[in-house]
């Protein structure tokens, strides 16, 4: 049977994702933000990433021309270094009032030397000119980096990835409320279009048709969307082409959309008429390994034992799990902050969202691949991808 979109649904959840948009303050923890800043012995940061623009200027940043800057003090100062034409937009938007614009240059190497400049003139009236500061060391090319201490030479640069981070990996009440829609819709968007979907239709149709689904529910741009059929599935990452969906064949879903700027980051599997007893076996035994790590996840667990538990799990089966990480912190960013992976001492805590997602490579035959959005609870998880029942592959008829 057809599975329709529930028009009141669609409309109350739109209301949640708009309302995120419009009115961004419930999605900034300012007061973690400013803890990490102090704890740091920072005077200031500087965000230059898209997602730490977005968080701490609490307007969507989409497509950055060229540099884009936030500079906040340690005693919650905040101002902003923008292109042109972007500056239309942040005005518009930001609660930041001090905005300043650079034009388009001759070549984007130009443009960014005027937006150094603007960021130190910003810090100099702010009453930094010496002092350490925060800088996202990872995204700043060398070369502006070198231009940026001739420019500022009595400061001090330090990395602050760290402090972005510890701000953004716990989310406030507003986020997982936007997460819960956005998560709901997503994996709907994709249910959806495997309803809509019959054998020998492409992977590409399959593809355009969730795409549709998850902006008529609400997103705004599409962050991925993987959709192969068969042993084209093995292929990890391939784009999906005019492929037919032939019976028989398992499909392999890995989708996200970004709400307000959050990422969504759902797989799935569903298979054409008929599942064989061998395919069936292999899905049945990936979504009880999900299971056990959904109840193994609460405060207090160390990301690299969610790991460990997982490869003990698939130990216990016939499948191979193939990567380094079992699933990863997510938010503005589809992999954000941490990864659930071999060596990797973070602690979870309540208010994280996670994404679980074991997987597995049947070579010929397809890719097997269930991932959840989950949110750390005080008692556990709670799961927000929860439209579609995944305890059997969907079939298409």
């Amino acid at each position: 049977m057809v599975t329709a979109i529930d028009q009141d649904a669609r409309l109350s959840n739109r209301d949640i994702v708009n309302n995120a948009r419009i009115t961004r303050n419930g999605l900034f923890n300012r007061e973690r933000l400013l803890e990490g800043i102090q704890s740091s012995s920072f005077d200031a940061i500087v965000a230059a990433t898209p997602e730490n623009v977005t968080y701490t200027a609490g307007a969507h940043i989409q497509i950055p021309l060229m540099f884009s800057f936030v500079v906040t003090t340690a005693d919650c100062s905040q101002a902003a270094v923008v292109n042109e034409a972007d500056a239309y937009y942040l005005r518009e938007n930001s609660w930041i009032q001090d905005v300043r614009s650079f034009r388009f240059g001759a070549n984007a190497a130009a443009a960014n030397g005027e937006a150094l400049e603007l960021l130190v003139e910003i810090l100099t009236e702010l009453g930094v000119t010496s002092g350490k500061v925060g800088l996202e060391s990872t995204y700043i090319a060398w070369s502006y980096f070198e231009q940026l201490k001739k420019l500022a030479p009595g400061i001090e640069w330090e990395d602050a990835n760290h402090v972005f981070n510890h701000a953004r990996e716990i989310k406030t009440q507003d986020e997982i409320a936007l997460f819960r829609v956005a998560a709901h819709c997503t994996d709907k968007a994709i249910h959806t279009g495997f309803a809509m979907c019959s054998p020998g239709q492409t992977e590409k149709a399959l593809a355009a048709e969730m795409q549709a689904n998850v902006l008529r529910l609400g997103a705004e741009a599409l962050t991925h969307g993987h959709v192969h059929a068969g042993v084209h599935s093995t292929v990890v990452h391939a784009l999906s082409i005019e492929r037919p969906c032939a019976p028989g064949e398992v499909i392999h879903v890995d989708f996200g959309a970004s709400f307000a700027g959050y990422c969504t980051d759902i797989s799935r599997n569903a298979v054409v008429e008929r599942a064989s007893s061998a395919q069936q076996d292999i899905y049945k035994k990936l979504w009880e390994i999900e299971q056990e790590l959904f109840e193994y996840v609460r405060p207090g667990v160390v990301a690299a034992d969610v790991f460990r538990v997982n490869e003990a799990a698939f130990a216990k089966t016939h499948l191979t799990y193939p990567w380094g990480t079992i699933g990863h912190s997510t938010g503005l960013a589809v992999h954000e902050g941490f990864e659930l992976a071999k060596g990797s001492d973070r602690v979870l805590e309540a208010g994280m969202i996670l994404q679980i997602e074991p997987s597995h490579i049947e070579a010929g035959d397809a890719r097997y691949h269930i991932e959840d959005s989950v949110l750390v609870t005080e008692n556990g998880v709670e799961l927000l991808s929860d439209f579609s029942d995944t305890r059997e592959m969907f079939v298409i008829q």
